[in-house]
Order: structure tokens, then C-alpha cells, then sequence
């Protein structure tokens, strides 16, 4: 083997070729110069070379280039003829020449490279040889280069319709040389064929031809590629930005020689590769004259081109999908079975938009009940709608215009799928087309299709949607009358009302016994008992949109006469009505909360919807179908006109709650669920957010649903929302606490507002529920108190000024993160930083009503002030009577009441939200203004008077007529009268001394601005006595009684406050008045060596009954950091699981000294007592903590 090695070494030397390099050049061989003159089109000098003897045409140039490729790639027709019939060139020969990349190049890939068909027709007709269609240039052959020029490849409509022409001529003459379906099959790319290039490159027009010709070029359109992808997956793959620029096309001329000089299997491959470039190197400079030259018909028609416009992309992916479906049916692209269809959403939603969806359903219902696609085509096309129009809210840019476009097309599918060359011919069809109507046949399987086992909310509702659209039963805006016909005979009978609510029953079923049992759910969906939530809704919008406009022509079977709407309601619930049964056997085994209870919550909204309905038509059918019908009517609108999915089940159910608040609630379901008390206990226990979306009406049964329920459901909802209501408060001066209360709450922002509250007591160490329990305190201590003034409010030690300081800085801090834009003036003043005593000096903010009862509270009225002047004015025109603009106003001072006055109705709602009691008994009246109650009345206002109430009564009573009495729209008030000259003199001698300048004396003040002349007659006396009332419950203050409304409405919203009575309302702000002791000692739990049996615990219960209101309170105040006992007792168990269930607790701690005081943890209502020998000690300490240490924390 050594011997062998210096023998092939001489063999692999080759620099041989080199020693030649250095002798001159010799003349160009013929064949270059005559590609070279079919380059210029020199025809004289191409005709001169042909006459050179013994010409061989078909050799190539030293590059590698062919004379008749070269022709046909540079469209030569006369050269190539010549080359053809004078010297027999060979029409299969083909081009090597790998410097410009144009290996395996042949004449006819050449000719239809550059689109030239008489060129094709002369190598087809003048050859000795077969035309070998099959030979491949890069990953194409003939044909397949001429799938490239189509408008969705970036050509031109001429460039597509030219190389139709030239591709029939090919499968024609393929056909007669018996080559056809070799060239068919064939897999230039070694993946697809013929049929799946053109789909891939969405070449309709091709696609076009070759179906009209199936019979004559036998082409099989159910054929797969090589990895079994139909020509619709293959649409699919390649559409749009799917789609490569590169797609099955030849080779371009330029060669990057850097980057695949480099690349080799192998390394005696690779350095073969480096040889051969210097070779190459040498023939750089002919390469680069050839690219210099004038560029080639094929290189211009196949390397031109531009990325087409989206639009123009779409429609030609449309009508190749199209294409494809002509034999098979539109259909089919919406199946969901195996890969039959396809999966993308848009392309589907581009073909509903050009044939319309009543076409496509009308053409599937025309096929036989035994084709088993039938089925399998209207699922998925119902699914595809189902998917497309969730998308068309979301993203409007995209596919609003494709729905709607779906939607409103109803021409004929064989109009809509005809040839068109472009868009201009699209704009062409008749517009007095007469559209064409959903049929009967495919109105029943879109209902087969809504109601089937596997339907679910999203099919049900957006076809629901649909069918409102195609039918449009509320176009009329009167229910149908009982001797017209529907549109679709099915919605007459009773039958179809009955299908929908059997399948309302039966998903009522599977919610209440959690059966779970689907198992085709669809691939956006997760199954629970969500899924039958939105079905349920679903369904019960779906009866009622078709009920409504129908229910007076609804039969029963072939009956001609109609049930009429009472019995063909009561015929068609009959199936929900049994859920009634199973509900009470469910909710009769509750003992306690559960995991869902809107299981139940919503079977009972839905149960009790029906029955309102049920009475109300009884009662009056004709008016309630009316009011039905409105109702149906501005939900379908306002339905198709939505803006974004609701997701949420409290969200989809608006049309439960504004039916069942348009409807009374009948003494029939008031019976069914009285006895269901306990249990609806049980839901609400279990989460309180029932009670907003399900049993909202439920709160207007009298002793139905717990109070502590009602505000549990307003904690929740506050724990929900993101934002929060912060207040940091220092008690190292009480002087200070109206400031910075005020300061912070009304910087609060109203988002921020209704959601929790968090208390920060400066340099203190509490936290939790205790903190704001004493917070609160502090509010009905600082505004709440009847009679308090400015005076009083500063009693203590004078604000520190770091603590102005801090409450100043957080003023701003909160005024620079309100986001609000409206009323900036206003916000701005409101925040505007006030004084320490500049608030306090507009105290008693409240007052008693009545001073003898000195119970009900009131806004403190405020004096009426008129200047000397115009008292002087009215003296000398005798009259007594004032108007609003003889008064006095400090618009400083109205401005800051106002914003006090806000500030308390946040307050108030702020209380009610925490569970926290503020002891202000406001009226029933109050309450009822608070809540806009519109059945207010005239006695209403009166009731703290039973003397000025039937005085106001007698005013009614009398007869103006026939006794006239000298009353005007007036009223006597006090009014200060107010002299300013003597206020001067005052001020310039001394105060102490001077006489009052200031005198206080009655007159009347008009009722209303501009009616203080006119009098009290039969005609306005209603009036009179209604604005007189209201003048006396609010004084002069309504205004500020308006304020608190807003206040209370920026923490309470009002939709909310329907869930109360305006008793409770009044129980909640007032509080408990007495401490039931007997309660306490029952519920407080022992624990930490604590017993109802030892010492100390006995005595301490002897202690503190034997104490006053007074100490009780303050042994609360010391307990819970509240004077008040809470406001449902001090039993919990009925409040919710996320509730403020804290217990009371008693703690015996055996190492404190009973020389020490009682301690406690306000947070968790928790007493820790030493282990005190006697009661006398016990008493003593126990006193001493409630004097001294009832306030802060770690004081003691």
C-alpha cells in the first residue's frame, strides 16, 4: 500500500491546465458567438455564423449555454425557427451553465419562462424529437412555471391569462405524445403536482380550466401531495403570510458565490469546489459583459413582480377555495372531520363573506338526509359562525365588514360563484338581483343544529343572533297579529317552544346534579358549570326573542285556531316548571354553605322570571305581550350592536333582571320561596355575589333576605375593585381630625372610592377590623354630634404642625393621582388646603329635629342673613315678603359646607360598607331622598309634625273657590338682619362694650324662585302644599342635602341601594341602641385557660352587669374600639364566609400580675384578664382601663 500512494499523486495535479494560461487566447468557439449575437439580436451576424461549416447547434459554449435556449429565453421566434427547421437543433437539449444558474434550462421552460406561445407552438410542431414535458429546471418543469404567473404570486391579470393559454397547448400536446399523467403527477419539488402548486399559489383561473377540462385532461381534484395535505390544506398553508416569495420557483441568475462555494457532503467535494472557482474566476469578465447585456424576456417576465395587495390576495384565495369546492359543495371547507375542511378562520370567513351564509346553508340543506356529509357540513359551518362573529366584535378592523358582508348576502350561489376576472367585474352583478331567503329545510337544521346534545351558549347565542337577522320578527315593531302567517311555519308551533324549554330543563338538570358529561366540548371552552350557566341564559333569550313577536299566532299541531298567549306560555313552560321540584328536594339538603351556589341562584332567577311572566299574563296578556315585546325588542338591537363579548354570567344575564324589574313578582312564587328561607340563607351565606346577579329581587320580599346579607354583598363587591379608599389619621391632637379627614376623603378619586378601605392610625401599631372600627368612631364623634361647634371641636391641645404638614402633603399627593377630567374648577377647589379651624367653624353640622324628642337627626339649619339696606327698601314699600336674591351669601362659605357635606356622604356609605354603625338616626324621609325613592308624598315630609301635617291637610281640604284665602307660595322664616355701618363703628371702638349690631326678626320668603306672588288657588294648591312640605323637612338647606346624596352615591352605587329598604338603610347608620349583655355572655368564646366555671370569669360577669349604659359602652369602646353594640348582634352565624365574623373573645392570662389592668385586641374582639383574686380588685383595675386606656394602642 506504500508503493501505491507516489503512483496517484501525478494524477491529482492540476496545475497542468495552468502552463497554458500564458499562451495568447484563441478566437471565441462559434457557438459563443452565436449566443452571443442572439443576445443582441444580431440577425445578420446570427445568419452569418449558421453558414459556418459543419455547425453544431446543439453544442453548448464553453459556459455552458445552448443557441436555442439562449433563443427562447431572449424570445427569438425567427432564430429559433432557423435553428429548428435548417439545422435541426435539438428541442430537449438544456443549458449547464452553473456560473449564471442556469443548470438543466431547456428551450421549452425557457419559451414559457418568458411567456411566449408561438415560440412554444414552434418547438412543439418543428421538433424531430418528443418535447420531453417532464424534464426540470431547479424544483419546476414547464408547467409548473406557468402556475407561477398568477396575480396572488404578484403577476398581472396578462401574465395569468397568457400562461393559461401556453398551459392548455401543453396538456394537449402531453395527451397526444400519452405523456398527460405522467406530467399530472408529477413532483417537480418532490412534494406536490400540478394541482397542488396552482392551489398553493392561489391560481383559481388555472384551477378554473383544469375542472372544466376534468373530463378531457383527466384531472383528479380529490388527489394529495407527497405528505398527503389535500389541495385545500394546501390553499391553507400557503395563503397570505403563509406563503414563501421563493414558492416553487427556478433558480434566479444571480449566484451569491460566497455562500454556496462553501458547502459540501463531503470534504474531497468541498476542495473540488475551490478548484473550480479559479477557473471561474476567469470567466468573471464574460460573466459580467453577460450581465451587462440586455435582460432576458424570461428573466423579466418570471423575476418581475410585486407582493400583492391583502386585498387583492384575499379575493384570489377565495375563489381558489372556491374553485376547489365546486364539485364537492362550499360545504365542505367548514367540516371539522379529519382534514377534509380547513382550519383557519379567516380564509373561512373570506368564503362566507363572498357566497353569504344563507347560501351556503340553503345549499346544505338541499342534500340528501343519507349523505352522511350533511350533518358534518352544517356543524362546522355553524361552529365557523360561531367562532367568526366573537372576532368580528374584537377585532372590527379585520372581520366586522366579512360578518356583516356574510350576513346581508342572499344572492344566488350560482350568480355569486360565476367566473370574474377581477374586482372591477365584481361591481358588475344586477343590484336588482332578487335576493333569496333562508329556506325551511335549512331554517330546521340550524334549529337541529341550536338544540342538539353538544350545543353550547356561544352556537346558541350568536345563532340566535343570526336568525334574528334573516327573519328580522321584530321589523314591524308589533307582535304578529293572530291571523298572519310567520316566515317560517315551525315558529307557530307549539312544538318549537316546547323543544327549547325541554333542553332548558334538561341543562337545568345536569347544573343542579352537577352532571358533567360532554365530552365534545369545543377547543376554546373548559367544562363546568359555567358552560351550563351560559347555556342556560342562553336558551331563555332564545325562547323569548322568538315567543315575544309570535305569541299570538302559536298553534298546536294542525290546529288552525291559535292557543292564544296565556295558554301557549303556560303549554310551553311547562317543562321548566318541574325544575321547581327538584329545587326545593336540593335546597331543602343544604345544612350548610357550599363551593357553587349560583348553581341554585340562577335555576331560582330563572324559575322566578317565568312566573312573573306567567302572572303578568293572566293578569293582562295583551299588555304584557306589549311590554314583552318592547323589552325583546330593544335587547335584539341593541344585541346586534355590541361592542365586545360578555364573558361573565353576570354580565349575559341583563335580560333576567330587566325583565324581572319590569314585571311585579307575584304572590304565587312568593309562597313557593318563603318556605325556602333558610336556604336561600344557605347561597348567600356561601357567596354573597349571588345576591346581586340572581336574587337581587328577592331584597323587596319583606323578611326574606337578611340585612347583614345585603351588606356583605357591598363589602364583597368593594374587595373586588382595584382601587382603595386610604386614610392615615394621628391622634396627637384631636383639633386636627375634621381637617385631615376631610382633606383625605374628598381627594379620594370616585373609582377609588368604592373599593376597600384601609385606616392608618400614625404611630400606632393597629391593624385590621379593630382600626376601623375605631376609625368611625372618631367620624361619629367629629360630625355626627348633635349641636357641636367649632368651639368644642377644639378643646384639646392645638394641632402639631408636622401633622398640618403631613396632611398637606398628602392632599396633594392625592389631588396630583385623581384621574378625573370633568369639572376641574370644581375638583380643584375642592381640594383646595384649608385652615385648621376653617371647616370646624361651620359646625353643628347636625341638629335634632324635634329638640323636645332630641332622637331624629337633621342638617343644622344655618341663618338667613339680609343687609340693613334692603330691610330699609322693604319697610318703606310695606312688604315684608323676600325673594332668594334679597338674601346674604358667603359663596366661600356655601362652597365649603358643600364640601363637607359631600365628604359625609361618602362617610355614611363608607359605614355601611364596613359594617360599622355611625349612631345618627336620620328619618325614614331621609333615606328615601337618598334613594331617590319616587314615592315620596307630601306626608312624607310632615311626619316629625303631626300639628303642621294636618295643617297642610287643611289647606287641601279647603275650597279656594268659594272662600278665598290670602296665601301666596310663601312661608314665615327668621332672618338676621345684618348692618353694615354698625358693623364698622364696632369694629373701630371696643367690642366688649358696643351694642349688637346684628337683629333678628320674621319674614316671608318665597317658596320658589318667582312665586312668591302668586297665590294659593284650587288649581295649584297640590303644589303649594308639596313645595311647603318639602321647605319644612329641609329647610333652607337642600342643597346640602343633595351633597350628601352624591356622597353617598360615589361609595354606593344606585343600582345597589335597590337591594335596601329605607329601614334599614336608617338601622344601619343608626346602630343598636341597648347592649344586650344576655347575648354576649352566651356567643363570647373562652379560650387561653378561660371557663365559664372559674373565678375570675364569674366575677367579671357580676362586675359588669352591674354597670351602666355609660361604663357598658365603654367596655365595648375597650373591647371592640366601638361605644356600639354590632349592628347584627353578637351572633355570627348567619353572617357570609367572607364576612366580619369576628367573635368575642375571654382570655385568663395566669402570668400577668393582678396588680395589672385588663388589656384587649380590638381587632379580634379579644379581653385578656389577669387572674384578680376578688371582684372588689377585678372592678377596680377593670374601671381603670375603660377611663384611661379605651383609646389607642399599647397605651396601658
Amino acid at each position: 500500500m506504500a508503493s501505491a500512494t507516489p503512483r496517484r499523486r501525478p494524477n491529482r495535479k492540476p496545475k497542468a491546465k495552468t502552463t497554458s494560461s500564458s499562451t495568447p487566447p484563441s478566437s471565441p468557439p462559434v457557438t459563443s458567438q452565436l449566443v452571443t449575437a442572439i443576445r443582441r439580436n444580431d440577425l445578420d451576424a446570427f445568419s452569418s455564423l449558421l453558414q459556418t461549416p459543419k455547425l453544431d447547434v446543439n453544442r453548448r459554449t464553453p459556459h455552458g449555454d445552448a443557441p436555442l435556449v439562449e433563443a427562447c429565453r431572449y424570445a427569438r421566434l425567427e432564430m429559433a425557427t432557423r435553428l429548428l427547421s435548417v439545422h435541426g437543433a435539438n428541442v430537449n437539449v438544456s443549458s449547464s451553465n452553473r456560473s449564471a444558474n442556469r443548470v438543466g434550462l431547456t428551450p421549452l421552460i425557457a419559451a414559457c419562462m418568458a411567456l411566449q406561445p408561438k415560440l412554444v407552438t414552434l418547438l412543439l410542431s418543428q421538433s424531430q424529437k418528443r418535447v420531453n414535458l417532464l424534464k426540470t429546471f431547479g424544483q419546476v418543469n414547464a408547467v409548473t412555471v406557468l402556475l407561477l404567473f398568477c396575480v396572488a404570486n404578484g403577476r398581472t391579470e396578462e401574465q395569468n391569462d397568457a400562461a393559461l393559454l401556453i398551459l392548455e397547448q401543453l396538456l394537449r400536446y402531453a395527451k397526444q405524445q400519452n405523456q398527460l399523467k405522467e406530467l399530472l403527477t408529477a413532483k417537480p419539488d418532490k412534494v406536490n403536482s400540478l394541482l397542488h402548486v396552482a392551489a398553493g399559489l392561489s391560481n383559481w383561473k388555472a384551477l378554473k380550466m383544469l375542472r372544466e377540462r376534468a373530463d378531457e385532461f383527466d384531472v383528479e381534484f380529490n388527489a394529495r401531495n407527497a405528505v398527503e395535505h389535500s389541495l385545500l390544506h394546501v390553499v391553507e398553508m400557503n395563503a397570505f403570510q403563509a406563503r414563501s416569495m421563493q414558492f416553487c420557483e427556478p433558480p434566479r441568475p444571480e449566484v451569491e458565490t460566497g455562500g454556496k462555494k462553501s458547502k459540501g457532503r463531503n470534504r474531497r467535494r468541498h476542495k473540488q469546489k475551490k478548484q473550480e472557482s479559479k477557473e471561474e474566476e476567469k470567466e468573471g469578465d464574460d460573466v459580467k459583459e453577460e450581465q451587462e447585456q440586455e435582460q432576458s424576456e424570461a428573466d423579466k417576465q418570471t423575476f418581475t413582480r410585486s407582493r400583492p395587495d391583502r386585498a387583492v390576495e384575499a379575493f384570489h384565495v377565495t375563489r381558489t377555495v372556491m374553485e376547489l369546492t365546486k364539485n364537492s359543495g362550499v360545504g365542505a371547507i367548514f367540516s371539522r372531520k379529519g382534514d377534509e375542511g380547513l382550519r383557519g378562520l379567516y380564509i373561512k370567513a373570506l368564503v362566507l363573506a363572498e357566497v353569504g351564509l344563507v347560501s351556503i346553508i340553503n345549499e346544505i340543506a338541499q342534500m340528501p338526509d343519507t349523505q352522511q356529509e350533511k350533518l358534518v357540513y352544517i356543524d362546522g359551518l355553524m361552529y365557523t359562525a360561531a367562532s367568526v362573529y366573537p372576532l368580528s366584535v374584537k377585532n372590527a378592523k379585520e372581520y366586522q365588514s366579512l360578518w356583516r358582508q356574510a350576513l346581508d348576502k342572499r344572492h344566488n350561489l350560482e350568480a355569486t360563484t360565476a367566473a370574474r376576472v377581477d374586482e372591477e367585474e365584481k361591481k358588475r352583478i344586477p343590484t336588482n338581483e332578487q335576493p333569496i331567503e333562508l329556506s325551511h329545510d335549512g331554517f330546521k337544521l340550524i334549529l337541529n343544529g341550536m338544540l342538539s346534545y353538544n350545543s353550547l351558549s356561544k352556537r346558541v347565542k350568536v345563532w340566535t343572533l343570526i336568525l334574528m337577522h334573516l327573519l328580522t320578527p321584530f321589523a314591524s315593531g308589533t307582535p304578529l297579529a293572530a291571523d298572519k302567517r310567520p316566515v317560517m311555519e315551525e315558529c307557530s308551533q307549539l312544538k318549537f317552544f316546547e323543544r327549547i324549554t325541554e333542553m332548558l330543563c334538561r341543562s337545568g338538570t345536569k347544573l343542579a346534579f352537577c352532571i358533567f358529561d360532554r365530552t365534545d366540548i369545543e377547543d376554546d371552552e373548559s367544562y363546568d358549570e359555567e358552560i351550563e350557566f351560559h347555556l342556560l341564559i342562553s336558551l331563555f333569550e332564545l325562547f323569548l326573542q322568538f315567543f315575544a313577536p309570535y305569541a299570538r299566532i302559536i298553534r298546536d299541531g294542525e290546529s288552525k285556531e291559535p292557543l292564544g298567549i296565556t295558554e301557549s306560555f303556560q303549554r310551553a313552560i311547562k317543562p321548566v316548571k318541574q325544575l321547581w321540584t327538584l329545587v326545593n328536594a336540593a335546597l331543602g339538603s343544604m345544612d350548610d354553605a357550599i363551593a357553587t351556589p349560583q348553581r341554585f341562584s340562577l335555576l331560582l332567577h330563572l324559575l322566578q322570571v317565568f312566573e312573573q311572566l306567567e302572572a303578568a299574563f293572566v293578569s293582562d296578556e295583551d299588555m304584557t305581550l306589549v311590554k314583552l315585546f318592547g323589552v325583546m325588542n330593544r335587547f335584539v338591537k341593541q344585541d346586534a350592536r355590541k361592542k365586545r363579548i360578555k364573558m361573565f354570567v353576570a354580565e349575559q344575564s341583563h335580560l333576567l333582571h330587566t325583565i324581572a324589574a319590569t314585571f311585579p313578582i307575584p304572590a304565587s312564587f312568593v309562597d313557593k320561596v318563603i318556605p325556602l328561607k333558610d336556604s336561600v340563607d344557605v347561597l348567600i351565606r356561601s357567596d354573597p355575589k349571588v345576591l346581586g346577579m340572581d336574587l337581587y329581587s328577592f331584597a323587596a320580599i319583606p323578611g326574606l333576605i337578611r340585612l347583614e346579607h345585603k351588606v356583605d354583598y357591598l363589602a364583597m363587591l368593594a374587595e373586588e375593585r382595584n382601587g382603595s379608599v386610604s386614610v392615615s389619621i394621628s391622634r396627637a391632637s384631636e383639633a386636627n381630625y375634621v381637617d385631615f379627614i376631610l382633606q383625605q376623603i374628598l381627594s379620594t378619586s370616585a373609582s377609588n372610592l368604592k373599593g376597600e378601605m384601609n385606616i392608618t392610625l400614625v404611630n400606632e401599631p393597629g391593624v385590621g377590623v379593630g382600626v376601623t372600627r375605631e376609625f368611625f368612631q372618631i367620624v361619629q364623634r367629629c360630625f355626627f354630634q348633635p349641636g357641636l361647634t367649632g368651639s368644642s371641636q377644639s378643646r384639646g391641645a392645638p394641632p402639631a404642625p408636622h401633622v398640618l404638614e403631613i396632611g398637606a402633603q398628602w392632599l396633594q399627593l392625592a389631588r396630583s393621582q385623581n384621574t378625573h377630567d370633568s369639572s376641574k374648577k370644581r375638583n380643584a377647589k375642592r381640594s383646595r388646603p384649608t385652615q385648621s379651624s376653617g371647616f370646624t367653624e361651620l359646625f353643628p353640622l347636625f341638629d335634632f329635629v324635634d329638640e323636645q324628642k332630641r332622637g331624629v337627626l337633621g342638617i343644622a339649619p344655618r341663618p338667613v342673613y339680609i343687609s340693613k339696606q334692603v330691610m330699609d327698601a322693604k319697610r318703606s314699600a310695606k312688604s315684608l315678603s323676600l325673594s332668594c336674591k334679597d338674601m346674604l351669601v358667603d359663596p366661600s362659605e356655601v362652597d365649603a359646607l358643600k364640601k363637607v357635606y359631600l365628604c359625609i356622604g361618602r362617610l355614611i356609605g363608607l359605614s355601611i360598607r364596613n359594617h360599622q354603625p355611625l349612631g345618627a338616626d336620620f328619618p325614614v324621609v331621609f333615606w328615601k331622598f337618598m334613594m331617590r325613592d319616587g314615592s315620596l308624598t307630601w306626608e312624607s315630609y310632615c311626619e316629625s309634625s303631626d300639628v303642621f301635617k294636618r295643617s297642610l291637610q287643611f289647606v287641601l281640604d279647603h275650597d279656594f273657590d268659594g272662600e278665598p284665602l290670602d296665601m301666596r307660595f310663601e312661608y314665615t322664616t327668621e332672618v338676621v338682619i345684618v348692618d353694615e355701618e354698625a358693623k364698622q363703628k364696632e369694629e373701630a371702638t371696643d367690642a366688649a362694650v358696643a351694642a349688637p349690631s346684628n337683629v333678628t326678626m320674621s319674614m316671608e320668603m318665597e317658596l320658589q324662585d318667582g312665586m312668591g306672588d302668586v297665590e294659593v288657588t284650587n288649581a295649584n294648591k297640590a303644589q303649594y302644599v308639596l313645595l311647603r312640605a318639602q321647605q319644612f323637612f329641609f329647610g333652607n338647606e337642600l342643597v346640602y342635602y343633595k351633597k350628601i346624596r352624591d356622597g353617598f352615591n360615589d361609595t354606593i352605587a344606585r343600582s345597589d341601594l335597590k337591594l335596601f329598604r329605607p329601614e334599614e338603610l336608617r338601622r344601619l347608620v343608626r346602630g343598636e341602641r341597648t347592649i344586650d349583655f344576655e347575648s354576649l355572655k352566651k356567643n363570647v368564646v373562652y379560650s387561653r385557660g378561660a371557663l365559664p366555671s372559674r373565678g375570675v370569669v364569674q366575677r367579671f360577669w357580676e362586675v359588669v352587669e352591674s354597670f351602666d349604659q355609660e361604663n357598658r359602652s365603654k367596655l365595648l369602646t375597650f373591647w371592640s374600639g366601638s361605644p356600639l353594640p354590632p349592628i347584627f348582634g353578637f351572633d355570627s352565624k348567619y353572617r357570609s364566609m367572607n364576612a366580619d365574623t369576628a367573635c368575642w373573645y375571654i382570655d385568663v392570662d395566669t402570668r400577668m400580675q393582678t396588680s395589672f389592668c385588663p388589656m384587649a385586641n380590638t381587632c379580634d374582639r379579644r379581653l385578656i384578664l389577669p387572674d384578680y383574686p376578688t371582684s372588689t380588685v377585678l372592678r377596680e383595675k377593670l374601671l381603670v382601663a375603660l377611663e384611661h386606656g379605651s383609646v389607642g394602642y399599647d397605651r396601658m
